[in-house]
Order: C-alpha cells, then structure tokens, then sequence
C-alpha cells in the first residue's frame, strides 16, 4: 500500500552541504560634491567685519564644501542663496503656490552691492 502523504508533498531538499545561494549586495558608487544634487544653490563667503547683522555677501565659491572649508579658514560666516520661482495652482478647490527651482541661465549674480539679473 502506498502512503498517500508521500505522494502530495514536495521532496525535502536538505540545504547543508553548502550550495546555497548567498545574498550578494550591491554598493553604489559614490559621487564626488560637484556632482550632488545642490538644488540650485549658489554658495557665497560673508565680507570680514559683518554689518549688523545684515547678509554681506562677497564671494561665490563653486560648492558647499568648498563653502564651509574657506569660510572657517578665513573666519567669516557662509551664505547659501536658492532662487524659487513660483507657480500658482487653481486646479482645486484651495488654490495653492508651488515652488520649483529657477535654474543656471537665470540665475542672480552677485554684483558690489546687490543681486542683478544677467
């Protein structure tokens, strides 16, 4: 007579002697700073001596790295400027303002004594 459990169930595989298969983990590569995402941010050194409290920008630097490194060597405070460019929305009942990020192209630069549209 044949034992009917037998035939209905899967044969049991002992996984012991070392086949199995591992899970393998992926690294992704790092990016260096330049290559992050900075949202559109332009990065400025503060002018030695402040003025009152007052933001006195005076020099881009390209990164935020290079930002923090220049601004303690020198001893000055950092700027980080973001442009937004506003889009409003009335597809609902709450009308509502969504910012989206202006950038390079129309970017403000940075003259003597304020921000300018090129």
């Amino acid at each position: 007579m044949t034992n009917t459990a037998d035939a209905r169930t899967p044969p049991r595989v002992d996984r012991t002697d070392g086949n199995q298969e591992k899970a393998t983990r992926t690294r992704r590569a790092r990016t260096s700073s330049d290559e992050e995402s900075d949202g559109g941010a332009r990065f400025f050194l503060a002018k030695p001596g402040g003025n009152d409290g007052l933001p006195a920008p005076d020099r881009e630097v390209a990164n935020e790295s290079e930002a923090l490194v220049e601004a303690l060597r020198l001893g000055v405070t950092c700027y980080t400027v973001q442009e937004f460019r506003l889009i409003p929305d009335f597809s609902g009942r709450r009308p509502q303002l969504n910012k989206e990020v202006v950038r390079a192209g129309s970017t403000p630069a940075y003259c003597g004594t304020g921000f300018t549209y090129k």
